[in-house]
C-alpha cells in the first residue's frame, strides 16, 4: 500500500448553522467511494481513532470526511449547548455537504460515543450503504457514567465542568436531559443499514457487552469482530491500522464504487499522478495496481516501488523463470536470484540453483537464465554475475 495520503481542510455549517472544521482525506488515485468518521466523546477530529482510521481506508480508495463537532476541535459553538441528538444531526449535516459538494457517502463510521451518532444519524440518510462502529456503547449515556459523582452539581447549578484532555467543558442539564430521552433500542431496530462492530474485548472505557446488546438488537448483516489487545482510545501502536483493515476489507462488499478500474489487456500498464506525493505514481496493470515513488535520496518520500526496483525486481523474475524453465528436466528445486543496481547502467545479479546438478546441467541452466527478454530489453546494461552462495 502506497500510504499517500492528501488531506484537504473544509468547513461546513452544521445543524444549527454552527461553523464545523473537518479534513477529507482522498486517497492517490479518484476514490471509489466516500465516507463520514464522527469521532469520540469530548475529542476531534485529529484524535487517533479518527484520523489513523480515516487516512488508512485511503489505502482502500475511501475518501473520508472527519470533523470536529461543535465546541470542540477548530470548530465554532459552545460545548454547553450541544447535545447527544445534535450530534446525530450534525453528522447528517455533514452527509448533505459531502453530496451537495462531492458525492454521498457510502459509509459511515464513529469511535465510542461517535459510533452511538452514527448509528442514530444511519436511519435518516438514503444513499448511505454501510455503518461501521469502533467501540461504540449501546447506551449513548454511558458516555457521562464516568462523572456520576459530578452529576448533583447539575441538579445544584444546571451545569457541572469536566476536564478532559486538558481542556475544561461543560456538560450541561439539557445535555444529560437529551441522553436520558434517548432510547437506543429505537433507532437501533429500525436501522436497515449492514453494520461492522468493532471492539476490544479489554477495554475498561466501554467493555464490550455494549456491542453484544447492539448486535443483538440489529438486523442483518451484521458482523462483530474483537480488535485485540486495542485500548478504548486506540493510542496502542497498530490498533486504529487493524481496525480500519477490518473496516476496509468489509465494506467493499457492500459499497457500489464511484470509480472502476479499466479492465486493461496483458502487458498493458497505465500510470498516473498519485494525491498527496510529489513524485507518487498510481500503476495499474491487469492483476493488480502498483504504488511507485521515488526514493528519498532521489527526492521522493519512498511510499512505493521505485522505477529503478521495478527493473532490478523485473530481470531478477525473468532471470529466475529461465532458470526454472531450463532447468525442467533436472533435479533443480529451487532457483533464488538477488539483483543489485550499482550505477547508472550496471547491475550485479547473483544466481543460486538449487538440486543435485551436475556441472553440465548448472552451466546449461546458468546460460539460459542469463538470456532472457528482460536482459534483451536491457541491452547495453552491464549486468556482473557473482560467483558464491546467495546469502
Amino acid at each position: 500500500m502506497l500510504g499517500s495520503v492528501q488531506s484537504v481542510n473544509v468547513s461546513f455549517a452544521s445543524s444549527a448553522g454552527v461553523k464545523l472544521a473537518g479534513t477529507i482525506d482522498f486517497p492517490a488515485t479518484e476514490p471509489v467511494a466516500y465516507a463520514i468518521f464522527a469521532h469520540c466523546f469530548a475529542g476531534s477530529r485529529h484524535t487517533p481513532g479518527a484520523s489513523r482510521i480515516s487516512k488508512r481506508l485511503t489505502d482502500y480508495g475511501i475518501a473520508t470526511l472527519r470533523f470536529d463537532f461543535p465546541g470542540l476541535g477548530q470548530s465554532g459553538g459552545d460545548f454547553a449547548d450541544t447535545s447527544f441528538s445534535q450530534n446525530a444531526d450534525d453528522i447528517c449535516a455533514a452527509y448533505e455537504w459531502m453530496t451537495q459538494n462531492y458525492a454521498a457517502p457510502q459509509l459511515l463510521m464513529g469511535h465510542s460515543l461517535g459510533g452511538a451518532a452514527a448509528l442514530k444519524a444511519a436511519g435518516s440518510l438514503r444513499k448511505l450503504k454501510a455503518v461501521a462502529t469502533v467501540g461504540a456503547p449501546f447506551d449513548p449515556a454511558h458516555s457521562v457514567l464516568h462523572y456520576a459523582d459530578k452529576i448533583s452539581e447539575v441538579d445544584a447549578n444546571g451545569e457541572v465542568t469536566v476536564t478532559l484532555g486538558g481542556r475544561d467543558l461543560v456538560i450541561s442539564r439539557a445535555f444529560l436531559e437529551d441522553l436520558a430521552d434517548t432510547n437506543p433500542e429505537v433507532y437501533l431496530r429500525k436501522m436497515r443499514k449492514p453494520l461492522m462492530l468493532v471492539h476490544s474485548p479489554i477495554d475498561q472505557t466501554v467493555g464490550i457487552d455494549n456491542a453484544q446488546t447492539i448486535f443483538q438488537l440489529t438486523r442483518y448483516s451484521k458482523s462483530l469482530v474483537s480488535l485485540d489487545k486495542a485500548d478504548h482510545l486506540l493510542t496502542r501502536e497498530g490498533a486504529a491500522t487493524r481496525a480500519a483493515d477490518i473496516i476496509g476489507n468489509w465494506v467493499q462488499y457492500h459499497i457500489d464504487p464511484a470509480w472502476v478500474p479499466v479492465r486493461l489487456a496483458e502487458n498493458h500498464v497505465i500510470a498516473e499522478s498519485a494525491r498527496g506525493l510529489r513524485y507518487g505514481v498510481a500503476a495499474q496493470t491487469r492483476h493488480g495496481d502498483l504504488k511507485i515513488d521515488r526514493t528519498r535520496a532521489d527526492g521522493g518520500k519512498g511510499r512505493g516501488h521505485s522505477a529503478m526496483e521495478l527493473i532490478e525486481a523485473a530481470l531478477a523474475a525473468a532471470t529466475t523463470q529461465a532458470a526454472k524453465e531450463a532447468g525442467r528436466k533436472t533435479t533443480l528445486r529451487d532457483v533464488r536470484v538477488s539483483v543489485v543496481h550499482v550505477h547508472n547502467r550496471t547491475f550485479q545479479r547473483h544466481i543460486h540453483l538449487d538440486g543435485e546438478l551436475s556441472d553440465d546441467e548448472r552451466q546449461a541452466i546458468l546460460s539460459a537464465a542469463r538470456a532472457s527478454d528482460i536482459e534483451e530489453l536491457l541491452d547495453g546494461a552491464t549486468i556482473v554475475d557473482l560467483n558464491g552462495e546467495l546469502g
